[in-house]
């Protein structure tokens, strides 16, 4: 037997890589004397004991069999130029079984891997063929056994394979790898090799009657071509590298932005901005309970035992609990800051571990689903790996033939997070889980992935939260909770306390003789609640009140006890601000309260600003808005230019029923929306421009009746009763009421050039106060649980604001205009009825009473222009707007300004 160790090296050298990349746990797994035969049996018992419901995993399991029964007789061919070794062909098998046992475990990616195996499958050479026709023709010198040079050439596609199978491998385990191409680079190579071995082979086996020097010369070639694709690394330089490396990173921010839902791709950490914390957290780290779960070690031999992880994953979950105000976002935060910064661990020997978090907050209706948290994980975790091998292999192989939806599937976000988790040790810190819609969903999923990956999970919550019975295990502490009393931060408190008072009595705020023992009992009547602790402190910090009053605050502080007494004692203070400092504040309450469609940071600072005329009396909205956590004694919060509540028990309290005698109550929902109506009303009669909102555009030819979709293009909210705006279904939420429907030529990228700008640019609360102020006014007449005194200056507040939105017809009409513009065509039939029907409550003789009868009679008249415009112009207005200012000779008589004549008289 001629030595061919040297010729036939490739096969000695997959198999020695099979070898060497096989982890020990998957060892137990690999099936060294697989066969074809027995794989194909072992892929077909598979897919037929499967139920109906999982066919996703039957056409895997085909798809695998399909590319076992291609190659198959790859080997007989062989056989016939060389005497085969075992290995050579039952490593394969086992190799390719094992990649499709352990891909089972992610069946998204294993669809995608079976679609590679298919693709490679319909690519080789037909063998069966091949070898049948070698047979017909008998032997032939130049299939003789011991052509080793023949043997040679074909093991390039054996180890082409095997490198497929082991890269494949290696994205489904956590492995180190340090020489490495993207995967779709080598799988594009792999299919240019496949092709040009087929039509070689083709060639070597296509009759008996042959030239053998055409042979010897097809043989040149083909090992030419193989030396050349041996040696090519693009333009053999690093720059090369960099670049495909900067095109598989592009790759990873389109995945984020398929994962995620568009509003947290703008950036990597959803969690909330990390502040310094008021007091140190170093009691926590330093628990036992804390150390416990930290320092369970991230073991790479163990993360790939998937039947351990699933024995032992409900001692990897924390759960933290503390009642309301205590202080757990400050310490999720904390926890958060501390694992990424500690990533790297101290054995450099370890795999570095990576951090997300997310926070629930129902302020957000965004930031309360567990897929919204799911999405956010596996955004942050692509973001943190975006460099690394087998993170960019994963989403080659996720990105795959993928449609590309506008989001990703449930789903498929589980397989992506899944993956991640088990590709790389990772902390997973979610804040605010009581928060949640759906917690019971939250919990599960979390319960699925710690199944399979050793990640390390910690939930800060409320007690009150129910823990699924799957977290219990037998014979053990799990769930595992650490319940947080005052008693574990008391000292943090009393420190951060006592140097935070004594240093504003140093300052004078106190006054000049002050009793310093006192302080230490502002800790005791703290009870460990961070949140009264910084409320307290803003409140002794504000200029309402005088040295004097501060000192007796800290003398009878333990008649503070408690955040709603606290909360009470602050809007007492508030009374002391300006009438116009109170009306900001009250509003700032009632349009985060209120508000149909959350306002940007822009409309926010104008609906605030705006004042009841044109008086030049005005403050800046960005000013307003930072000077607001200072004027309300830190019950509102500043965040990335965005102001919320600083707690969500702030809220709860306004809202509460001992409330109602402040005016910064929130008790009457109804109250709340006749405000905000009055606010919009008076924002189009007094602070919009009484003109045309754009270039006014000559009226088009007549053209055939549009059918118009009003039905679906209205105003949509959750309430039926909502004004005029019709509701397409009732199930439709508020969060969609602000989208235009397609189809409006106004923001027509093909209408305008690059310079030019929309037409409410400069006007960032005109698309609220247009579309939502029939919303706010119809929720302000619906039947209240109040009693309304009539008496009192502040009963329906929007009469006067209706009335001079009403008596202008310059502001009617610019609302009407705004309203096509949105494609939003305006209705106001469902106001009518109501607003009469107050006549019995208030008298004529009254004001009030002739301002009600005034809009009543005005909006009547108004409701049945709108029905005449929408019947008869709607289509060309939701063409051209600025219609609406054109109307003379159109047969709609004189109600319309016409704004020529209105230039022509001027």
């Amino acid at each position: 037997m001629v030595d061919t160790s040297h010729d036939l090296h490739l096969f000695d050298q997959a198999t020695s890589d099979i070898q060497n990349t096989i982890s020990e746990n998957h060892r137990q797994d690999f099936l060294c004397n697989a066969s074809a035969s027995l794989l194909l049996d072992e892929l077909q018992a598979s897919f037929t004991s499967t139920s109906i419901c999982d066919q996703r995993l039957v056409a895997c399991s085909q798809k695998f069999a399909l590319l076992v029964q291609n190659f198959a007789p790859y080997f007989e061919i062989l056989a016939l130029c060389v005497q085969l070794r075992s290995e050579w062909a039952s490593w394969l098998w086992g190799t390719i079984r094992l990649v499709f046992r352990i891909s089972s475990n992610h069946p998204v990616f294993l669809e995608k891997a079976a679609d590679m195996l298919e693709t490679i499958a319909h690519i080789v050479s037909p063998y069966r063929q091949m070898y049948e026709g070698c047979n017909r023709n008998g032997p032939v010198s130049h299939l003789a056994v011991q052509d080793l040079h023949l043997a040679a050439l074909m093991s390039n596609v054996y180890a082409d394979i095997v490198c497929l199978c082991l890269d494949l491998y290696k994205i489904f385990c956590r492995s180190a790898r340090v020489l490495w191409r993207p995967l779709d680079y080598r799988f594009a190579r792999l299919e240019v090799r496949l092709v040009r071995h087929r039509k070689w082979l083709e060639r070597e086996t296509e009759g008996q009657a042959q030239n053998y020097s055409e042979i010897a010369m097809h043989r040149r070639e083909y090992a030419t071509f193989l030396s050349r694709q041996s040696g090519f690394t693009g333009n053999n330089g690093e720059d090369s590298n960099e670049q495909m490396l900067a095109r598989r990173i592009r790759r990873i921010d389109k995945a984020r932005e398929w994962l995620s839902n568009g509003s947290l791709i703008s950036c990597p950490e959803t969690h909330r901005s990390h502040q310094s914390p008021m007091c140190s957290c170093d009691w926590f780290f330093k628990s036992p309970t804390y150390r416990r779960w930290k320092n369970i070690p991230f073991e790479r031999r163990r993360a790939d035992d998937l039947h351990a992880l699933a024995g032992d994953w409900q001692h990897r979950i924390l759960f933290v609990q503390a009642r309301e105000g205590f202080g757990k976002t400050t310490i999720a935060q904390e926890v958060a800051a501390i694992l990424e910064v500690n990533g790297d661990g101290p054995d450099p020997s370890t795999e570095a571990s990576a951090t997300a978090s997310f926070y629930f907050d129902l302020k957000r209706p965004q930031m309360c689903y567990a897929d919204q948290a799911m999405r956010s994980l596996a955004s942050q975790l692509l973001y943190t790996h975006r460099r690394e091998p087998l993170t960019l292999d994963a989403v080659c192989l996720m990105l795959r033939r993928t449609s590309f939806r506008e989001t990703a599937t449930t789903e498929e976000v589980m397989a992506v997070l899944s993956l991640l988790l088990h590709q790389h040790p990772t902390y997973l810190v979610i804040d605010g889980v009581d928060e949640c819609n759906d917690i019971e969903v939250l919990l599960t999923s979390l319960a699925q992935l710690s199944r399979k990956s050793d990640t390390r999970a910690i939930l800060f919550s409320r007690p009150n939260i129910k823990i699924p019975l799957e977290y219990q295990k037998w014979a053990s502490d799990a769930p595992h909770i650490f319940t947080l009393t005052n008693q574990h931060n008391a000292v943090a408190i009393e420190h951060f306390l006592s140097q935070l008072l004594n240093q504003m009595a140093d300052q004078g705020f106190f006054g000049i003789a002050i009793d310093r023992t006192i302080i230490p009992r502002v800790a005791q009547v703290s009870n460990g609640e961070l949140l009264w602790v910084r409320i307290l402190l803003n409140l002794l910090q504000s200029p309402v009140l005088s040295a004097r009053e501060r000192y007796a605050t800290l003398q009878n502080v333990q008649f503070l006890r408690g955040l709603e007494t606290l909360y009470h004692s602050v809007l007492v203070a508030l009374q002391r601000r300006s009438a116009r400092e109170r009306r900001m504040i009250a509003d700032a309450f009632r349009w985060l309260s209120f508000s149909i469609h959350s306002l940007s940071p822009s409309a926010m600072g104008t609906a605030l600003s705006a004042v009841e005329d044109h008086s030049s009396d005005m403050v800046d909205g960005y000013d307003l808005l930072h000077s607001l956590p200072e004027l309300t004694c830190g019950l509102l919060h500043l965040e990335n230019g965005t102001i919320t509540f600083t707690h969500r028990s702030i809220p709860d309290f306004l809202q509460a029923h001992a409330t109602q005698l402040s005016e910064f109550s929130l008790c009457s929902e109804n109250e709340a929306h006749a405000q905000l109506a009055a606010r919009c009303l008076l924002q189009l009669a007094c602070n919009m421009p009484q003109q045309p909102l754009g270039a006014l555009r000559p009226p088009s030819p007549p053209r055939p009746p549009i059918i118009a979709s009003s039905s679906s293009a209205s105003q949509r909210t959750n309430r039926s009763e909502d004004s005029g705006y019709k509701s397409l279904s009732s199930s439709d939420g508020d969060s969609a009421i602000m989208q235009p429907a397609q189809g409006t030529n106004e923001h027509d990228p093909r209408n305008h050039n690059l310079r030019t700008l929309a037409f409410d640019s400069h006007l960032p609360f005109l698309r609220y106060t247009a579309l939502c102020w029939p919303i706010h006014l119809s929720r302000a007449l619906s039947p209240s649980l109040h009693n309304i005194d009539l008496s009192s200056p502040e009963s329906y507040p929007y009469l006067p604001a209706l009335y001079a939105f009403l008596s202008s017809r310059l502001a009617i009409t610019v609302w009407v205009e705004a309203s096509y513009r949105y494609n939003l065509p305006p209705t106001l039939s469902r106001l009518v009825g109501p607003l009469s029907d107050l006549k019995s409550e208030i008298s004529p003789a009254t004001v009030k009473g002739r301002e009600l009868r005034f809009v009543v009679t005005a909006l009547r008249e108004l409701s049945e222009r709108l029905v005449e415009l929408k019947r008869g112009f709607e289509g060309a207005l939701r063409q051209n707007p600025s219609l609406i200012w054109q109307m003379t000779g159109l047969g709609v008589g004189a109600y319309w300004p016409v704004w020529e004549e209105i230039l022509g008289v001027d």
